[in-house]
């Protein structure tokens, strides 16, 4: 004899879909953006590491940029397509008396927008993102 499934059986397992769907996709949200934080780190890193090597041939001195003028003013030391290419952060480095503050700022339109990530010169992480 064949047995069908029922109309309570299919109802069970949908709630069940649908109770792990309202548990994992906050989740996974949260993971993303983890996941472009730290993108933005590991690009912030690179940025001062180009400002450093730059400096070093330039008399110690800084260069303030910009998203669209990284690859020209800091291009021939690291590579920065992808950080040209980032659609989630916007980045900009202001200059001080020899030091540099890197900071990076998350796009319109994206959760926690507006929201900061810095680096200085020494190391310092800094900034009000949380994701």
């Amino acid at each position: 004899m064949k047995r069908a499934v029922t109309l309570v059986e299919l109802c069970v397992v949908l709630i069940i879909v649908a109770i792990l769907s309202v548990v994992s996709i906050p989740q996974y949200m949260a993971a993303l953006e983890r996941a472009r934080a730290g993108k933005a780190r590991a690009s912030m890193t690179l940025i001062a590491k180009a400002e450093n090597l730059r400096a070093a041939e330039n008399n110690g001195l800084y260069i303030t940029c910009t998203n669209i003028q990284l690859i020209a003013n800091l291009g021939s030391y690291v590579e920065m397509n992808e950080i040209q290419g980032d659609d989630a952060w916007d980045y900009a480095v202001t200059v001080g008396p020899s030091a540099f503050v890197i900071t990076a700022t998350k796009e319109a339109g994206l959760p926690n927008a507006g929201e900061t990530i810095t680096l200085d010169q020494v190391g310092t992480w800094g900034g009000d993102f949380s994701p």
